[in-house]
Protein backbone atom coordinates (compact mmCIF):
# COMPACT_ATOMS: atom_id res chain seq x y z
CA UNK A 1 0.00 0.00 0.00
CA UNK A 2 3.06 2.79 1.10
CA UNK A 3 4.77 1.61 -2.32
CA UNK A 4 1.70 2.35 -4.33
CA UNK A 5 1.27 5.27 -2.44
CA UNK A 6 5.00 6.61 -3.52
CA UNK A 7 4.84 5.01 -6.63
CA UNK A 8 1.56 7.55 -6.88
CA UNK A 9 3.31 10.71 -5.59
CA UNK A 10 6.43 10.38 -7.74
CA UNK A 11 4.07 10.15 -11.52
CA UNK A 12 2.12 13.27 -10.22
CA UNK A 13 4.67 14.99 -8.32
CA UNK A 14 5.01 18.56 -9.92
CA UNK A 15 2.10 17.81 -12.67
CA UNK A 16 -0.23 20.63 -13.87
CA UNK A 17 -3.25 20.07 -14.74
CA UNK A 18 -5.16 22.78 -17.06
CA UNK A 19 -9.45 22.41 -16.65
CA UNK A 20 -11.43 24.34 -18.69
CA UNK A 21 -14.83 25.90 -18.31
CA UNK A 22 -17.52 25.93 -20.93
CA UNK A 23 -21.32 26.03 -20.93
CA UNK A 24 -23.76 29.16 -21.96
CA UNK A 25 -24.73 32.43 -20.26
CA UNK A 26 -25.99 31.95 -17.37
CA UNK A 27 -24.87 28.34 -16.76
CA UNK A 28 -23.27 28.70 -13.17
CA UNK A 29 -19.62 29.10 -14.40
CA UNK A 30 -18.60 32.33 -12.47
CA UNK A 31 -20.33 31.21 -8.92
CA UNK A 32 -18.17 27.48 -9.64
CA UNK A 33 -15.22 30.11 -10.00
CA UNK A 34 -16.28 32.02 -6.91
CA UNK A 35 -16.50 28.90 -4.69
CA UNK A 36 -12.62 27.64 -5.82
CA UNK A 37 -11.29 30.76 -5.28
CA UNK A 38 -12.67 30.31 -1.28
CA UNK A 39 -12.06 26.77 -1.14
CA UNK A 40 -8.43 26.78 -2.59
CA UNK A 41 -7.21 30.47 -2.57
CA UNK A 42 -7.86 33.02 -0.07
CA UNK A 43 -11.16 34.20 -0.92
CA UNK A 44 -11.52 37.53 -2.20
CA UNK A 45 -9.65 40.94 -2.36
CA UNK A 46 -11.07 44.26 -1.08
CA UNK A 47 -11.66 45.11 -4.88
CA UNK A 48 -13.09 42.26 -5.52
CA UNK A 49 -15.63 42.80 -2.44
CA UNK A 50 -16.21 46.85 -3.56
CA UNK A 51 -16.93 45.21 -7.31
CA UNK A 52 -19.31 42.69 -6.03
CA UNK A 53 -21.38 45.34 -4.08
CA UNK A 54 -21.62 47.73 -6.89
CA UNK A 55 -22.83 44.58 -9.01
CA UNK A 56 -25.32 43.71 -6.42
CA UNK A 57 -27.02 46.87 -5.93
CA UNK A 58 -27.18 47.75 -9.96
CA UNK A 59 -28.45 44.10 -10.36
CA UNK A 60 -31.42 45.05 -8.01
CA UNK A 61 -32.24 47.79 -9.18
CA UNK A 62 -31.73 46.68 -12.85
CA UNK A 63 -34.13 43.48 -12.48
CA UNK A 64 -36.93 45.03 -10.74
CA UNK A 65 -37.07 47.85 -13.46
CA UNK A 66 -37.02 44.89 -16.19
CA UNK A 67 -39.85 43.11 -14.05
CA UNK A 68 -41.99 46.88 -13.78
CA UNK A 69 -41.46 47.46 -17.28
CA UNK A 70 -43.31 44.84 -18.91
CA UNK A 71 -46.52 45.20 -20.38
CA UNK A 72 -47.64 42.30 -19.27
CA UNK A 73 -46.95 43.19 -15.14
CA UNK A 74 -49.93 44.86 -13.53
CA UNK A 75 -48.93 46.40 -10.17
CA UNK A 76 -51.20 47.26 -7.77
CA UNK A 77 -52.76 50.75 -7.30
CA UNK A 78 -52.33 51.32 -3.84
CA UNK A 79 -48.27 50.84 -5.31
CA UNK A 80 -47.85 52.95 -8.11
CA UNK A 81 -46.12 55.62 -6.21
CA UNK A 82 -43.45 52.93 -5.37
CA UNK A 83 -43.39 51.60 -8.97
CA UNK A 84 -42.68 55.30 -10.24
CA UNK A 85 -40.09 56.08 -7.98
CA UNK A 86 -38.14 52.57 -8.50
CA UNK A 87 -38.87 53.38 -12.22
CA UNK A 88 -37.52 56.97 -11.78
CA UNK A 89 -34.30 55.58 -9.57
CA UNK A 90 -30.55 55.91 -10.69
CA UNK A 91 -29.54 54.18 -7.28
CA UNK A 92 -31.05 51.97 -5.24
CA UNK A 93 -30.25 53.82 -2.31
CA UNK A 94 -33.41 55.66 -3.32
CA UNK A 95 -36.01 53.20 -3.55
CA UNK A 96 -34.63 50.15 -1.44
CA UNK A 97 -37.88 50.05 0.75
CA UNK A 98 -39.91 50.55 -2.85
CA UNK A 99 -38.43 47.35 -4.06
CA UNK A 100 -39.13 45.51 -0.58
CA UNK A 101 -43.15 46.78 -0.69
CA UNK A 102 -43.12 46.17 -4.92
CA UNK A 103 -41.83 42.70 -3.73
CA UNK A 104 -44.02 41.68 -0.77
CA UNK A 105 -47.18 42.17 -3.38
CA UNK A 106 -48.33 38.37 -4.98
CA UNK A 107 -48.77 40.35 -8.23
CA UNK A 108 -45.27 41.01 -8.62
CA UNK A 109 -43.78 37.87 -7.13
CA UNK A 110 -46.58 35.88 -9.50
CA UNK A 111 -44.69 37.83 -12.44
CA UNK A 112 -41.50 36.84 -11.48
CA UNK A 113 -42.16 33.39 -11.59
CA UNK A 114 -43.70 33.43 -14.85
CA UNK A 115 -41.03 35.84 -16.20
CA UNK A 116 -40.80 33.33 -19.42
CA UNK A 117 -44.42 32.81 -20.05
CA UNK A 118 -45.19 37.06 -19.86
CA UNK A 119 -42.07 37.56 -22.29
CA UNK A 120 -39.01 38.53 -19.70
CA UNK A 121 -35.66 36.94 -20.65
CA UNK A 122 -33.31 39.85 -18.93
CA UNK A 123 -34.09 38.82 -15.46
CA UNK A 124 -31.06 36.53 -13.72
CA UNK A 125 -33.15 33.31 -12.19
CA UNK A 126 -31.67 34.58 -8.75
CA UNK A 127 -33.30 38.19 -9.07
CA UNK A 128 -36.04 37.06 -6.20
CA UNK A 129 -32.83 36.84 -4.04
CA UNK A 130 -32.20 40.34 -4.75
CA UNK A 131 -35.40 41.87 -4.20
CA UNK A 132 -35.31 40.12 -1.07
CA UNK A 133 -32.62 41.87 0.24
CA UNK A 134 -33.30 45.05 -1.52
CA UNK A 135 -33.33 47.28 1.43
CA UNK A 136 -30.01 45.91 2.91
CA UNK A 137 -28.05 46.44 -0.35
CA UNK A 138 -29.36 50.05 -0.21
CA UNK A 139 -27.51 50.87 3.04
CA UNK A 140 -24.87 52.90 2.95
CA UNK A 141 -22.03 50.53 4.80
CA UNK A 142 -23.59 47.61 2.90
CA UNK A 143 -20.90 44.85 2.91
CA UNK A 144 -21.83 41.60 0.74
CA UNK A 145 -22.13 38.74 2.06
CA UNK A 146 -20.59 35.45 1.29
CA UNK A 147 -24.30 34.31 0.46
CA UNK A 148 -24.56 37.37 -1.16
CA UNK A 149 -21.38 36.83 -3.45
CA UNK A 150 -22.26 33.15 -4.38
CA UNK A 151 -25.63 34.45 -5.55
CA UNK A 152 -25.11 37.85 -7.76
CA UNK A 153 -24.79 37.43 -11.72
CA UNK A 154 -22.01 38.44 -12.82
CA UNK A 155 -21.45 38.18 -16.56
CA UNK A 156 -18.14 36.52 -18.10
CA UNK A 157 -16.08 38.82 -20.95
CA UNK A 158 -12.90 37.23 -22.16
CA UNK A 159 -11.02 34.70 -20.22
CA UNK A 160 -10.07 34.64 -16.68
CA UNK A 161 -8.27 32.11 -14.48
CA UNK A 162 -7.30 30.81 -11.68
CA UNK A 163 -4.45 28.87 -10.02
CA UNK A 164 -4.33 26.46 -7.09
CA UNK A 165 -2.37 23.53 -5.62
CA UNK A 166 -3.16 20.71 -4.10
CA UNK A 167 -0.93 18.08 -2.62
CA UNK A 168 1.57 18.94 -4.81
CA UNK A 169 -0.19 19.20 -8.33
CA UNK A 170 -1.18 22.47 -10.10
CA UNK A 171 -4.16 23.17 -10.85
CA UNK A 172 -5.31 25.95 -13.63
CA UNK A 173 -8.82 26.82 -13.78
CA UNK A 174 -10.26 28.53 -17.27
CA UNK A 175 -13.04 30.32 -17.36
CA UNK A 176 -14.92 32.38 -20.66
CA UNK A 177 -17.62 34.05 -21.26
CA UNK A 178 -20.73 32.25 -22.63
CA UNK A 179 -22.93 33.89 -24.45
CA UNK A 180 -22.83 34.13 -28.46
CA UNK A 181 -20.31 36.82 -28.53
CA UNK A 182 -18.19 35.73 -26.29
CA UNK A 183 -17.82 32.39 -27.95
CA UNK A 184 -15.04 33.34 -30.36
CA UNK A 185 -12.94 33.34 -28.27
CA UNK A 186 -12.40 30.41 -26.79
CA UNK A 187 -10.46 28.49 -29.59
CA UNK A 188 -7.56 30.01 -27.58
CA UNK A 189 -8.07 28.09 -24.31
CA UNK A 190 -8.22 24.96 -26.33
CA UNK A 191 -4.15 23.87 -26.04
CA UNK A 192 -3.07 21.56 -23.29
CA UNK A 193 -6.41 21.20 -21.58
CA UNK A 194 -6.47 17.79 -19.39
CA UNK A 195 -10.32 17.89 -18.99
CA UNK A 196 -12.70 20.19 -20.10
CA UNK A 197 -16.31 21.17 -16.89
CA UNK A 198 -19.41 21.72 -18.70
CA UNK A 199 -21.89 23.78 -16.80
CA UNK A 200 -25.80 23.16 -17.91
CA UNK A 201 -28.37 24.94 -15.55
CA UNK A 202 -31.03 21.94 -15.22
CA UNK A 203 -33.97 24.80 -14.34
CA UNK A 204 -33.47 27.04 -18.36
CA UNK A 205 -35.82 24.12 -20.08
CA UNK A 206 -38.65 26.56 -19.87
CA UNK A 207 -36.57 29.45 -20.68
CA UNK A 208 -35.05 31.48 -23.58
CA UNK A 209 -31.92 32.83 -24.51
CA UNK A 210 -30.87 36.65 -23.80
CA UNK A 211 -29.53 37.29 -26.51
CA UNK A 212 -32.38 37.06 -28.72
CA UNK A 213 -35.61 36.13 -26.49
CA UNK A 214 -36.65 33.39 -28.79
CA UNK A 215 -33.76 30.00 -28.76
CA UNK A 216 -34.61 27.41 -26.09
CA UNK A 217 -31.61 27.80 -23.47
CA UNK A 218 -31.65 24.10 -22.53
CA UNK A 219 -31.57 23.66 -26.34
CA UNK A 220 -28.86 26.04 -27.32
CA UNK A 221 -26.78 24.61 -24.28
CA UNK A 222 -27.60 20.66 -25.49
CA UNK A 223 -26.81 22.07 -29.15
CA UNK A 224 -23.03 23.81 -27.55
CA UNK A 225 -22.44 20.88 -25.89
CA UNK A 226 -22.92 18.47 -29.03
CA UNK A 227 -21.17 20.62 -30.78
CA UNK A 228 -17.54 20.98 -28.64
CA UNK A 229 -17.56 17.65 -27.34
CA UNK A 230 -17.29 16.65 -30.74
CA UNK A 231 -13.98 19.30 -31.64
CA UNK A 232 -11.59 17.39 -32.85
CA UNK A 233 -8.94 19.97 -29.96
CA UNK A 234 -10.63 18.12 -27.30
CA UNK A 235 -10.34 14.09 -28.86
CA UNK A 236 -8.26 12.69 -25.86
CA UNK A 237 -9.93 14.87 -23.02
CA UNK A 238 -12.32 14.02 -20.72
CA UNK A 239 -15.37 15.52 -20.00
CA UNK A 240 -16.90 16.70 -16.78
CA UNK A 241 -20.75 17.63 -16.87
CA UNK A 242 -22.10 19.70 -14.55
CA UNK A 243 -25.85 19.41 -14.34
CA UNK A 244 -26.45 22.69 -11.98
CA UNK A 245 -28.74 24.99 -10.61
CA UNK A 246 -30.33 21.78 -8.92
CA UNK A 247 -31.72 23.82 -6.18
CA UNK A 248 -34.12 25.83 -8.61
CA UNK A 249 -34.54 22.85 -10.73
CA UNK A 250 -36.62 21.12 -7.46
CA UNK A 251 -38.36 23.71 -6.61
CA UNK A 252 -39.24 24.27 -10.56
CA UNK A 253 -39.90 21.52 -10.98
CA UNK A 254 -42.94 21.33 -8.43
CA UNK A 255 -44.87 24.35 -10.53
CA UNK A 256 -43.59 23.29 -14.02
CA UNK A 257 -43.25 19.54 -14.28
CA UNK A 258 -41.27 18.29 -17.61
CA UNK A 259 -44.12 16.47 -18.90
CA UNK A 260 -45.60 19.51 -19.60
CA UNK A 261 -42.58 20.55 -22.11
CA UNK A 262 -41.35 16.65 -23.03
CA UNK A 263 -43.71 14.14 -24.20
CA UNK A 264 -41.39 11.17 -23.64
CA UNK A 265 -41.14 11.44 -19.41
CA UNK A 266 -44.17 10.45 -17.63
CA UNK A 267 -46.45 12.20 -15.18
CA UNK A 268 -44.82 10.12 -12.48
CA UNK A 269 -41.67 10.20 -13.21
CA UNK A 270 -42.02 14.33 -13.85
CA UNK A 271 -43.11 14.55 -9.87
CA UNK A 272 -39.79 13.39 -8.89
CA UNK A 273 -36.72 14.62 -8.40
CA UNK A 274 -33.67 12.18 -8.98
CA UNK A 275 -36.27 10.83 -12.21
CA UNK A 276 -36.20 14.31 -13.56
CA UNK A 277 -32.39 14.97 -13.09
CA UNK A 278 -31.83 11.50 -14.59
CA UNK A 279 -34.21 12.95 -18.04
CA UNK A 280 -32.46 15.78 -18.44
CA UNK A 281 -28.91 13.77 -17.92
CA UNK A 282 -29.61 11.66 -20.41
CA UNK A 283 -30.26 13.90 -22.91
CA UNK A 284 -26.98 15.76 -22.88
CA UNK A 285 -25.34 11.72 -22.62
CA UNK A 286 -27.33 11.65 -26.43
CA UNK A 287 -25.68 14.52 -27.63
CA UNK A 288 -21.86 14.02 -25.97
CA UNK A 289 -19.48 13.32 -28.83
CA UNK A 290 -16.36 13.05 -27.24
CA UNK A 291 -14.88 9.66 -25.71
CA UNK A 292 -15.19 9.89 -21.58
CA UNK A 293 -17.84 11.94 -19.71
CA UNK A 294 -18.53 11.59 -15.95
CA UNK A 295 -21.65 13.54 -14.87
CA UNK A 296 -22.54 15.55 -11.83
CA UNK A 297 -25.92 17.24 -10.24
CA UNK A 298 -24.62 20.24 -8.82
CA UNK A 299 -25.10 23.63 -7.07
CA UNK A 300 -22.78 26.26 -7.39
CA UNK A 301 -23.98 28.27 -4.59
CA UNK A 302 -23.29 25.36 -1.90
CA UNK A 303 -19.78 25.44 -0.91
CA UNK A 304 -20.47 22.18 0.68
CA UNK A 305 -21.59 20.85 -2.49
CA UNK A 306 -19.16 21.99 -4.66
CA UNK A 307 -16.21 20.88 -1.99
CA UNK A 308 -17.38 17.26 -2.75
CA UNK A 309 -18.04 17.50 -6.56
CA UNK A 310 -14.38 18.95 -6.53
CA UNK A 311 -12.56 16.42 -4.55
CA UNK A 312 -15.03 13.50 -6.74
CA UNK A 313 -13.98 14.43 -10.19
CA UNK A 314 -9.88 15.70 -8.88
CA UNK A 315 -9.31 11.74 -8.72
CA UNK A 316 -10.72 11.38 -11.92
CA UNK A 317 -8.98 13.89 -13.74
CA UNK A 318 -5.65 12.94 -12.22
CA UNK A 319 -6.08 9.36 -13.53
CA UNK A 320 -7.11 10.92 -16.88
CA UNK A 321 -4.25 13.11 -17.00
CA UNK A 322 -1.99 9.77 -15.75
CA UNK A 323 -3.45 7.74 -18.91
CA UNK A 324 -2.93 10.30 -21.35
CA UNK A 325 0.67 10.24 -20.35
CA UNK A 326 1.28 6.92 -20.39
CA UNK A 327 1.66 6.11 -16.72
CA UNK A 328 -1.48 3.19 -17.14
Amino acid sequence: MIEEQIKYDKRTADTKLKLLLLGTGDSGKSTFMKQMKVIHLDGFSSNDKEKFRVVLKEGCLSAMKSLLENENVHVPKHLKDQRDVVLEATTIEECGKDITLLWHDPSLKDAFIRRTEIGISNIPSNADYYFEHAQRFAEAHFEPTMDDIFRLKLKTTGVSDIKFSINNIQFSLVDVGGQRAERRKWLHCFDDVTSVIYLAALDEYDMRLEEDNLTNRMEESLRLFEEVTGNKFFHPTSWILFLNKSDLFEEKIKRLPLNGFFQDISEEEAADFDSSCKYIQNKYLSRFKGQRLYPYITCAIDTGNCKRVFNALRDTVITSALHTAGFY
